[in-house]
């Protein structure tokens, strides 16, 4: 049976994150070995201007979708909530999160990222146009409002090199342990990948420390055996 049968297919949960158009959801989060999460999950939106009304007006906007698409989150311990703006213009909510179960990170009802034995197995949809809320194009075959302006971006990094990617490929990009989706609300997204859970390698410190002091032992040991043979022939 297929590994990921226990896994129910995430749709439309990130979709929530964007479904007033003119959103930018950035999530850059990194698997640890035990099963835990850290990193940093952002919501922000455009100001109507430069006063406190839209700030709030903001703030309670990108709340309702982040209560909606990663329920109780916030509340979790190990999890911070602050308010961010990332540019001038623009407003919204970070999640900090430092060593949070992989079971409690949810995409409305499901884990976003699930443990398969040695390796770790994300899986789901964003796909925004399926939710009743999400602004239609005024005119046939033209983008929706704010499409253009919207993104999503997921970052995951693993403790060893990510194995497959599936789906959506043209909209992931793959650097080692690093699997990253962008898109924007109107165009879908599938999450299909899989990743190692156990570190591949030793590190890149590690490597170029054992060259180093083998090279350093072999440069020693070239240099003891000349002067072995100089004090020998000496003596001869």
């Amino acid at each position: 049976m297929h590994r990921r049968w226990k896994q129910a297919v995430v749709a439309g949960a990130l979709a929530l994150l964007t479904l007033t158009g003119c959103v930018r959801t950035e999530a850059d989060l990194e698997v640890a070995r035990d099963d835990t999460i850290t990193g940093t999950i952002q919501i922000v939106a455009p100001l109507a201007d430069d006063s406190d009304a839209s700030r709030q007006a903001v703030a309670d906007q990108v709340t309702l979708i982040e209560s909606r698409a990663l329920p109780g989150l916030r509340d979790l311990p190990g999890v911070t909530a602050s308010a961010v703006t990332p540019e001038p213009g623009w407003y919204g909510t970070e999640l900090s999160l430092d060593g949070v179960p992989i079971a409690w990170v949810l995409l409305g009802t499901t884990p976003l990222v699930t443990r398969d034995g040695d390796d770790f197995v994300v899986a789901g949809t964003i796909d925004p146009a399926a939710q009743p809320e999400t602004p239609i194009p005024a005119v046939e075959g033209e983008r929706p409002a704010g499409a253009a302006e919207s993104s999503v971006s997921l970052s995951l990094t693993f403790p060893g090199n990510v194995e497959d990617v599936r789906g959506s490929e043209d909209l992931a990009v793959v650097d080692g342990r690093t699997v990253t989706w962008q898109t924007t609300y109107d165009v879908p997204v599938t999450l299909d990948a899989t990743a190692s859970a156990t570190s591949s390698a030793f590190p890149d410190w590690i490597w170029k420390a054992l060259v180093y002091g083998v090279g350093g032992v072999v440069v020693l040991a070239i240099a003891g055996l000349i002067t072995v043979a100089v004090r020998s022939r000496h003596d001869g």
